[in-house]
């Protein structure tokens, strides 16, 4: 993991900490936690900018796939295809997701803002990635899940492979998720789950932190009889999604 990436969230994490403990608006957050009686409108003042910090954090630590892993995403994985053909079928915001690791710019998905009932999966293989049990806002921007979906050949493994990296490096600026199926890249998963209360993310403490692009989402309640529906990842909002910075 790149030096400059540690060190960039580093700065960001200390950032909010401080606002979080030496801001007016954001020393309810200490209150809260010996009163019930918090008003709600500063509460979601303090979520907000512990959010803000979170996605000014998360654009400035993104970096290129070389900088992240240098696994490869072809080797020991059950679908394998040349760079070139990757290229021809996925489009060019899928491809540059999947496989070369970038990351999309927030708010720029179609599944940022999607809420219907079904499964998230990948845009490169169609393996089942996320349900949508899982998926919360988070503010950041991006596709927010608290877990992947498990393997149906092995319910001890999920269809997700996280980055084998320390648990420092983890607990300090996440770790690269990938489709376990094709190696396909995804996003992170950072361990702060714990800011998110009220979502299925403070139960299991994890954030995992998805590309759109990487997916497709597919609607419950569709008959086999007919070609299943499905909404592609790279496609922008119908509507001009409101990041949720403080101004």
């Amino acid at each position: 993991m790149a030096y400059g990436r540690i060190v960039s969230f580093l700065f960001f994490f200390f950032f909010g900490v401080a606002n979080a403990f030496f801001t007016p608006a954001a020393s309810c957050e200490r209150r809260r936690l010996q009163s019930t009686s918090l008003n709600a409108k500063n509460f979601m003042l303090c979520r907000e900018m512990m959010q803000n910090t979170l996605t000014f954090g998360a654009l400035l630590t993104a970096s290129p796939a070389s900088a992240r892993s240098t696994k490869s995403r072809t080797t020991g994985y059950d679908i394998q295809r040349t760079e070139a053909e990757w290229a021809q079928m996925l489009s060019p915001q899928q491809n540059f997701i999947l496989r070369q690791g970038g990351t999309e710019s927030p708010y720029s998905s179609i599944l940022e803002g999607e809420d219907r009932a079904g499964l998230f999966v990948c845009a490169g293989c169609g393996t089942p990635l996320f349900n949508s049990k899982e998926k919360f806002h988070s503010g950041t921007g991006w596709p927010s899940f608290a877990a992947p979906t498990m393997s149906k050949f092995n319910p001890d493994v999920s269809n997700v492979e996280m980055e084998d990296v320390s648990t420092f490096q983890y607990q300090l600026a996440g770790a690269e998720v990938r489709c376990r199926t094709c190696g396909g890249h995804l996003g992170d998963v950072f361990a702060d789950g714990f800011l998110f209360p009220g979502t299925p993310a403070f139960a299991t403490g994890k954030r995992y932190c998805i590309d759109g692009g990487a997916l497709l989402f597919v609607p419950n309640n569709q008959s086999t009889d007919d070609e299943l529906e499905f909404v592609r990842g790279d496609l922008p909002p119908t509507k001009p999604a409101k990041p949720v910075f403080l101004g």
